[in-house]
């Protein structure tokens, strides 16, 4: 694919479509060459103001037809843009601008505020490009010469220590993407895209660059409409979008609000940035059948926008994962072992992507970029690979298989659970919107967080995850939330999450209390293994562990106990065929003992009891 400017790009639909309407904004509308005019008035006070090629300019602004001119000025001139949100934590915004100190910043008048709280501590030296006080017409910018590895964009992203790292992207890569997409997609004149991302995040270059090259135009709504799932499907409907770009979470909630919309004028559903839910397939095509094309998009930041990707059918619904498919042109995927070691198919490994339009690495960070850009074990020194942190496998059809982060993998009772895995089960479960699942020392193994879409109990749900899943990777808590928090994108904002408490809540007393003393022994060393904060003879016997909280390793704790304390060995399968307090009596009296030392083990058990009590 011969390189193209994507400014060139543009200007060639500019030519072709000036007065079509190609920017549809919450109220704000722009035609071509209004785009045009605004870009270049942009460019041409940015270079009269100093800025040259290669330099690093902000764009800030409420107004996202404003944001799009920005983006395309700072572009013309050869500037690395570095688009900004305004809802961004003002401490992440601060970060963000002193670690890339722009030497200039394009702002509309609705982000004075934040400018002022922002870039006057930031940036101090920063020139401010007001959109209000462009040079009028006739303003000229310098003719940029464009190379494929120019640097292009600046986009920041969360590092594993919790402080953002920016991404310094290459022009190439736009370039690359969006014409695939437009291929693939058969989007021309007239096709409506919608923009649901924030402008800080380089998926919004697919928002904007799709229709802004094929004669389409570009619509986003207003802000809280992305935040109201029965809202954004009218608005779809109304607004006649073709083109969807968005993250499964957002996708989630419109399959939870669809079912009354048409999407008569949708085309494709794009899908990115985080796992797709087989379950969530399946409901998708039960509402619209394959009317309407689902992508889903692989590739980290640091590759800029997609670099493989899939065309989900409804197989796949009976999938374990949704594949993220095959490699885009000029790009090959390379699983590794920890070794180094190219890993044979069907075996797991970690995804290493290889491509000419990855970025060109982090912002002043040297030594990061070194370790994830490492050169390539069976090519030459000059042959680059991107370590991803993900985890892969290609299946026997040539499809690349997504296993989860390398650092959302986790060891529970020796066995490795994928955070990912458990979460898709919970959110198979109708009651439950989304889920999010993480390790807590607090829970003693996992907790998850559940946004419920209907009626439902932690009992219930986790009697659902134990069915599906082995005992090491069923939530020891499961803490129901309103709604789950989320980041500017929409993606869940693990950060956020409340922290568990370590005292679990006691289960549901529906069911028979302890009536014997057996069961009455087995309930006490039950509710101090599981930390349950309530009367012994409150507890339900029918109750299963799992379902009251019980972990794998709990399971051990218990056995142990019974062990200690009563002098019977319980084999751990036969406690997980009914794992209540009422069978693990029965396995106990059951036991190859006497009637009487029995007797005896629970008249002491009792009196410890006491003891204990009376020490509380």
């Amino acid at each position: 694919m011969t390189f193209e400017p994507i400014t060139a790009l543009v200007q060639r639909a500019v030519e072709r479509f000036g007065e079509r309407v190609a920017l549809d904004c919450a109220g704000t509308q722009f035609t071509y060459s209004e785009l045009d005019e605004r870009a270049g008035r942009v460019a041409a006070t940015l270079a009269a103001s100093g800025a040259r090629k290669g330099d690093i300019v902000g764009v800030l602004a409420d107004n996202r037809g404003e944001v799009v001119a920005g983006i395309l000025g700072v572009l013309r001139i050869g500037g690395v843009v570095m688009p900004l949100d305004t809802h961004t934590p003002p401490q992440v915004l601060r970060h963000q601008v002193t670690d890339a100190t722009p030497g200039h910043v394009v702002l509309d008048t609705a982000a004075k505020a934040v400018a002022d709280d922002v870039l006057t501590h930031a940036a101090p030296t920063a020139t401010w490009v007001v959109m209000d006080a462009l040079l009028p017409d006739g303003g000229a910018a310098p003719t940029v010469s464009h190379a494929p590895d120019d640097p292009a964009t600046l986009f920041f992203t969360s590092g594993s220590t919790g402080r953002p790292k920016g991404i310094v992207g290459r022009l190439s890569g736009i370039d690359h993407f969006i014409r695939w997409e437009a291929d693939q997609l058969g989007a021309g004149p007239g096709w409506r895209v919608s923009n649901l991302t924030s402008p800080s995040f380089d998926a919004v270059l697919r928002d904007i660059f799709l229709p802004l090259t094929t004669g389409g135009t570009l619509c986003a709504p207003d802000a809280d409409v992305i935040l109201d799932p029965a809202a954004l499907c009218r608005w779809l409907d109304e607004q006649h979008i073709d083109v969807v770009h968005c993250v499964p979470s957002v996708w989630r909630g419109l399959l939870g609000a669809a079912t009354s919309a048409r999407f008569a004028s949708l085309r494709c559903v794009a899908l990115s940035g985080e796992p797709v839910a087989p379950s969530d397939v399946s409901r998708w095509f039960d509402l619209f059948g394959e009317r309407i094309r689902l992508l889903n998009l692989y590739g980290p930041s640091e590759t800029l926008m997609t670099k493989t990707w899939h065309e989900i059918r409804p197989s796949d619904a009976e999938r374990e994962s949704v594949p993220i498919g095959r490699p885009m042109p000029d790009t090959d995927v390379v699983l590794l072992d920890d070794q180094g070691s190219p890993v044979p198919q069907g075996a797991i490994g970690e995804i290493y992507l290889r491509t000419p339009h990855r970025s060109l690495g982090y912002h002043n960070q040297p030594e990061a970029t070194g370790a994830a850009f490492v050169p390539n074990p069976a090519g030459e020194t000059s042959d680059v690979l991107y370590r991803t942190g993900d985890f892969g496998r290609l299946g026997d059809d040539g499809l690349l298989e997504f296993l989860g982060r390398t650092d959302h993998q986790v060891k529970i009772g020796g066995v490795r659970i994928e955070l990912g895995g458990v979460e898709s089960v919970l959110r198979a479960h109708p009651a439950v919107a989304d889920a999010a699942v993480v390790v807590s020392s607090a829970a003693d193994g996992l907790c998850a967080f559940v946004e419920l879409a209907g009626e439902s109990d932690p009992d219930t749900l986790t009697e659902h995850v134990a069915e599906r899943l082995p005992s090491a990777a069923v939530p020891s808590v499961i803490v129901p939330l309103p709604e789950l928090p989320r980041t500017i994108s929409g993606k869940i904002n693990r950060k956020a999450l409340p922290v568990p408490s370590a005292r679990r809540q006691p289960p549901r007393s529906d069911g028979p209390p302890p009536s014997t003393p057996m069961e009455r022994t087995i309930a006490r060393m039950w509710a101090a293994v599981l930390n349950i904060g309530t009367e012994t003879d409150q507890l339900d016997v029918t109750a299963g562990f799992f379902a009251s909280g019980g972990s794998s390793l709990l399971v051990i704790e218990l056995l142990s106990r019974i062990s200690g304390e009563l002098r019977v060995d319980v084999a751990l399968q036969r406690f997980l065929a009914e794992p209540t307090i009422a069978a693990l009596a029965r396995l106990v009296e059951d036991a190859a003992i006497t009637d009487d030392a029995l007797d005896d083990l629970l008249d002491d058990s009792a009196a410890g009891s006491t003891r204990e009590e009376g020490l509380a």
